[in-house]
This record gives structure tokens, sequence and C-alpha cells, in this order.
């Protein structure tokens, strides 16, 4: 992905060249290599790049290399010629993902993978499965999941999605998993189904899942909610995105405010955790958009004592998103070079603006500590869920609330001498 899993993998490129002297090729994938293939191959620590999704694409390229055949019949990579020319062979297209292998959990040591979960209310033994679809057909405008996948979504059979929850929770004990999709609840007969299927098995199972679409989740029936929750959803996240209606019109988000207050109050109504995540500084956005958003977190908090919020962001365009090209046109400065990308995210501060050139220098530093209060004040405090212990737990929570008060403060404060 964009951002510090390029500082990640460049180290162990680097590891991988230094011990081989070459002899080993060195293949990329994932998101920033399918949307930038050329920029990335011209790094000298990428040999070959996979575009796009890499379960049959790596397997023939494997293959090819095994048996030193022909780069240039293999779809979907990058590669260059003796060294020089760059070549980006056909697209391949899209895997029908329900004829793909299950997934290979023998070929690590598990038990690294499992955690505490503080989305799930402190269930103990907790996994990520990955994805039981692919996908998304919205077009929010921030997002790259509709470029690189052409806005479709493709799910597994109920039979199939079953087998990957089920299988790993049965094998390893667990007390809860999270599932990966882009959009979960999209097609709400599927996930009927699934639930059902998750209660028939007689397993009690808490699950979490990141692809939840707060319009979709509004349309549902209270049965349905009630079924979602029987099944063992305990956390659901939700893109709320922004307290302004002006705002999410230009993100093409197909929400308002008054959506998000009503998801909000369905999941107290019916004990599951909304997890929300905003973001903040999309350009043209005003210091009192800011306050409406911050305003919104408030009320949600206040009308769901249990819900939670994901760390607040800086609105940042990605390659591949149609906010991309409107940065551009703003003075958007992107990285040359493939190692340049490493620091693209939240939590790296822009000095210089090349990744928020629409914002002042000042507006830019006081973006960056509002969100770093937001963390304190908001976020933080759900990741000490995770200290195993509940004596502990309950402690070191009780010891960090008056701090978390004190941002709170201070983040209304800090807004107040913004507008």
């Amino acid at each position: 992905m964009t951002g510090t899993q390029i500082l990640h993998a460049i180290e162990i490129a680097e590891f991988v060249r230094q011990r081989s002297d070459g002899a080993v090729p060195i293949v990329w994938g994932g998101v920033h290599p399918t949307i930038l293939p050329e920029q990335t191959i011209a790094s000298e620590l990428v040999d070959i790049v996979v575009i796009g999704e890499g379960e049959e694409t790596f397997l023939e390229l494997v293959s090819c290399l095994e048996n030193k055949g022909t780069l240039s019949h293999i779809p979907g990579i990058a590669y260059r010629l003796h060294g020089q020319r760059t070549i980006v062979t056909e697209p391949r297209s899209l895997a029908d993902i329900d004829s793909l292998l299950p997934v290979p959990w023998h070929l690590v040591d598990v038990e690294k993978y499992i955690h505490p979960e503080m989305f799930l209310g402190h269930s103990p033994r907790t996994l990520d499965i990955g994805q039981t679809s692919r996908g998304c057909p919205f077009n929010c405008q921030f997002c790259s999941s509709a470029s690189i996948r052409q806005r479709k979504w493709r799910p597994m059979s109920v039979e199939r999605s079953l087998e990957a929850i089920l299988e790993p929770i049965k094998r390893f004990n667990l007390t809860g998993i999270r599932i990966r999709d882009d959009e979960f609840y999209i097609d709400r007969n599927r996930v009927n189904a699934i639930c059902e299927g998750i209660m028939n098995s007689g397993l009690h199972i808490r699950w979490y899942t990141s692809g939840t679409r707060i319009d979709v989740f509004n349309k549902a029936s209270d049965e349905e909610v009630s079924l979602l929750r029987k099944s063992g959803a305990c956390g659901l996240k939700f893109g709320a995105e922004s307290g302004s209606e002006r705002i999410l019109k230009l993100m093409h988000k197909g929400i308002t405010p008054e959506d998000t207050k009503q998801v909000n109050i369905r999941c107290r109504s019916h004990g599951i955790i909304p997890v929300f995540a905003f973001m903040v500084g999309w350009p043209s956005e005003t210091w009192g958009e800011i306050r409406q958003t911050l305003d919104l977190v408030k009320t949600l908090r206040h009308d769901n004592p249990r819900a939670f919020f994901d760390a607040l962001s800086p609105a940042t365009a990605f390659p591949g998103t149609p906010l991309w090209e409107e940065a551009l046109t703003l003075g958007l400065c992107p990285p040359k070079t493939l190692d340049g990308w490493g620091t693209w995210v939240f939590g790296h501060y822009d000095q210089d603006g090349r990744r928020l050139p629409w914002l002042s220098a000042e507006d830019r530093r006081r973006l960056y500590n509002l969100c770093q209060m937001y963390f304190k004040a908001y976020t933080f405090v759900h990741t000490l869920d995770n200290i195993r212990g509940r004596y502990l737990r309950a402690m070191v929570k009780t010891l960090y609330a008056p701090l978390a008060a004190s941002y709170r403060w201070r983040l209304e404060r800090s807004i107040r001498g913004m507008i």
C-alpha cells in the first residue's frame, strides 16, 4: 500500500539484494505497484511488478522463472527488458474468487497473528481471516478500490464464505474474527444466509467487518440487523467521513450526517459497536465545516457511549483515486521515486505542502495538531481494550480517562480559535 508499507518493503528488498548479489529476482505487488507500475519498476530494488490481483499471475511467474521462460507471455506484469526498457504486458482479467484455493494457514505460525480485539468487546483470540468478497461498486473520491477493480463487486458464494469463516474458528479455537471485505454488507440476502450458517454451526463467535456502508445498513430491516447481532456481529466499521453535507457531496459519498446519526442509534439499540472513520482538510473545506465534523463526533458519543472513533485523518490524495486528478490541479507534488511514497500518509507531517497544497503552512500545522489531539481524545482509549488482563485493563483505562477528557477540552478550545 502507499505509505509506510513501502518503507518496510524497501528494507526487505535491500536485505535480499545485498545477501543474494542480485541473483534472486525481487517481485513487488499490491495496490501501489499496480497503480504506478512503471515508476515502481524503475527502482533498483524491483525486478518485476505484479499488476492487479496476484494469485494466478504470481503462480505463472514463478513457473516461468523456474523454467527460464519468456516473461512477455504472462499477462499482468511489468519488467525491465535487459535491465533497460520497461515492458508492461497485457492486463489480466479479474479472478473468479470462488475458484481460488482456501487460505493455506499451515504455511505460517498463526498463533503470532491471534490477538485481543478492541472492536469486539475483549475477544482474546481474534484472527483476521481475509475477504469473502472483493471490490466496491461505489465511487468515493478518496478511494482507489474502484479504479483497481473496475467498480465490480465479486462475492464468494455463501458456502465458500462459511468455509472461510468457520474453518479457522474451529482450527484455532478463536473467540473472534475480522472480515476484511471492502463491502461485506452490500448484498443483504447473502449476508443473512452467512449469518444463519454461523448460527447453525453451533459456534459462538464475535466478528467485526470494516466493510459496512451507512446507507446500505440503514436500508436493512430490524430483523436483518437483529440477525447480524445474533450471529456474533459485535463491531461494524462505517465511513462517516464528515459532518458537513457539502463536503460529503464533494466526496460522492452518498450519505448525510443525519444518516450517520441514524446508524449510531440503530447500532446502540441492537447492541452493536459502531466504529466511525472521519477525515478533514478536503479541498475547499472551511474550519467551520471541520467544526461540523467534530460536533457530529460529540453527538455520536453522547447518543451512544459505546461508539468507537477511528483516527481522524487529513484528506490525502492517493494515486488511482478521483481526488488525485483534482489535487494535481491544485498543486499536488507527488514523489518522483518509489522511496518517496513511504511518508505519504498521516503521521508524517506535510511540512512542505506536497500532499496538501490547498492549505497554507499554518493551516497544515493546525490540521496536523487537530488530528493528533483527536487521536488522544477519542481513539487511543479504545486501543487500551487490547490490554490482556481485565483488572490491568480497567486500571489503565481509569487512569487515562481524565487525560482523554483534557484532550477533548483542548480540542474544543482549539477549533473555536480557528473559526
